[in-house]
């Protein structure tokens, strides 16, 4: 079951690698149970469903996502609307489908739910770049990405 596991997941990471950055058809995305705006890479998906079930448990509600997969014309709209916040279009990491952007105390460093995450995410393959760190060349603590 494991290498079954592990097959499927490579399966998914490979299968967005001919799309371009914010070119992805929905149908090639995967969404959650617990947010039904949310699209991610299948694997990164099935990971947050597995890192919300935590969180869960550990603050009795579920995360709260401001952002996934952003598409092209997102991004542009995204960097005409918040400037420097957003990358150039064609090069952000929610164009591929592995980013997030959290709300619900994520969002803030120094709350319990940025810690718990700085805890708990790396056991799910999510990590907070660190460019996106508070010293950061451009802080953001709603950011997070999936590396598995």
């Amino acid at each position: 079951v494991a290498a079954e596991q592990a097959a499927q997941r490579a399966a998914w990471k490979a299968s967005l690698l001919g799309y371009a950055n914010g070119k992805i058809p929905a149908s090639a995305l995967c969404g959650v149970s617990f947010d039904a705006s949310v699209q991610l890479r299948c694997d990164a998906a099935e990971s947050l469903e597995q890192l919300n079930t935590a969180y869960v448990a550990a603050f009795g509600t579920n995360m709260t996502i401001s952002d996934s997969y952003r598409s092209y014309a997102g991004q542009v709209a995204c960097r005409r609307t918040k400037g420097w916040l957003c990358a150039a279009p064609g090069t952000s990491n929610h164009g591929t489908g592995v980013a997030i952007d959290f709300g619900g105390g994520i969002e803030s460093f120094g709350t319990k739910q940025f810690a718990w995450m700085k805890a708990n995410a790396g056991q799910f393959s999510w990590e907070h770049p660190s460019w996106a760190e508070r010293g950061g060349s451009k802080p953001e603590a709603w950011h997070w990405e999936y590396v598995g």
